[in-house]
């Protein structure tokens, strides 16, 4: 069976944790075909040395992604086709490439390279969880995942420990914020902050069906995607900035159950340095890092509620209505909160993508059809 692993990341250098998972795979006895690995901000050559001398890889330049396209041709995939699926949707020499386009560009690599089974992590976790003893413990992360996908399985994946991104905080809002941002499932999580400062630890639990895929630690039987989409986000601008839209792994969930895929969360939580800092305790209301990385956090959860409420088939108009209510009350709140004023403009990124909306549905069904154009040819 052939194992690739899969990153998307904007400079392949010493500080990435990827040859960190290669010697986690050798310690523990997997044998990985090939690295594959997006970039877009170039390579430091001593960084892909040290993991050529341990694994086969793979580099994505996703200015060029020539290769790509040659066998795209070689094929029979439409030019048409190719286009959508290989050619940048923004210049990424001066702004960011959408998640969904970057790992699609690993899971078409993977495809083509007669993988098997495609491992993701992100730049920023490591193969360990953080214990309840506060230590971080390597654990087998691909054993866990190859022990559910070596059966009728199709994906696995997993949540991260670590500080979360919702950083610890105390102010009048903070619902209304949740509200505004679409992530009332961590009121109750948000609400107790001042027990736990939203730190997560790894407990032992039982692996358990779920929709919820995280991208930075997840499995696919390739063949998966002969049944679900593609993953997919997209981006809006505004007069100063292009911002991404998060959320390319969550528009998965909903094609799950339609179309009779188990997704298995193998319950290993790997530990996610979110704030590149660990272990100091992530200051909100100080320090202005940590608001940058909130605020990004933020651009891009009001970036991809749009498009998830129309694949979720809501109500539109009443959840836009909704959440603009209370993300002017939120942020406000927010705002004057941190002393950063950034944040005041979240209500108006919000309408910014809400009217992005039809956008982001044309390129959505633009993807799905090359998608099927590419498994006719190349599957």
């Amino acid at each position: 069976m052939n194992i690739v692993l899969g990153m998307i990341t904007k400079k392949l250098d010493n500080s990435n944790a990827l040859l960190q998972f290669v010697e986690n795979a050798e310690k523990y006895g997997h044998k990985l075909q090939k690295a594959i690995v997006t970039c877009s901000n170039g390579v430091d050559i001593s960084a892909v040395n040290a993991i050529r001398e341990k694994i086969s890889l793979d580099i994505i330049d996703l200015n060029n992604p020539d290769y790509l396209i040659k066998e795209f041709r070689r094929y029979g995939v439409s030019e048409k086709h190719t286009q959508t699926l290989l050619e940048l949707p923004l210049n990424a020499e001066s702004t960011p490439v959408p998640y969904g386009y970057n790992r699609n560009m690993v899971v078409l690599q993977a495809i083509l390279s007669g993988a098997d089974i495609l491992i993701f992590v992100d730049s920023d976790v490591a193969p360990y969880v953080l214990n309840k003893s506060l230590e971080l413990e390597e654990v087998d992360f691909f054993g866990r995942h190859l022990h559910h996908l070596s059966g009728e399985t199709l994906i696995t994946t997993s949540e991260y420990s670590g500080y979360n991104i919702l950083p610890a905080a105390n102010f009048d809002g903070m619902w209304e914020l949740l509200i505004g941002l679409q992530k009332e499932g961590m009121s109750a999580f948000w609400a107790t902050n001042s027990e736990h400062h939203c730190l997560t630890v790894h407990e032992p639990l039982e692996p358990s069906e779920t929709t919820k895929v995280l991208g930075g630690n997840a499995g696919f039987k390739l063949e998966a995607f002969q049944k679900i989409p593609p993953f997919f986000s997209s981006y809006y601008t505004t007069p100063e900035e292009t911002f991404l839209c998060r959320g390319e792994d969550t528009i998965l969930g909903p094609s799950f159950k339609r179309n009779q895929i188990t997704c298995i969360d193998i319950q290993t939580k790997i530990f996610h340095d979110t704030y590149r800092n660990y272990p100091q305790v992530p200051n909100l209301q100080e320090d202005t890092a940590v608001q940058e990385r909130f605020y990004y956090a933020c651009t891009g959860w009001v970036g991809r509620n749009p498009f998830y409420n129309y694949i979720m088939h809501k109500d539109l108009t009443a959840t836009q209505e909704l959440q603009h209510f209370n993300l002017q009350i939120g942020s406000k709140a927010l705002a004057e909160y941190t002393n950063n004023y950034k944040f005041l403009t979240l209500p108006e990124k919000l309408e910014i993508s809400w009217a992005s909306l039809p956008r982001y549905v044309a390129e959505y069904e633009q993807l799905l059809e090359a998608w099927e154009n590419f498994k006719l040819k190349c599957f």
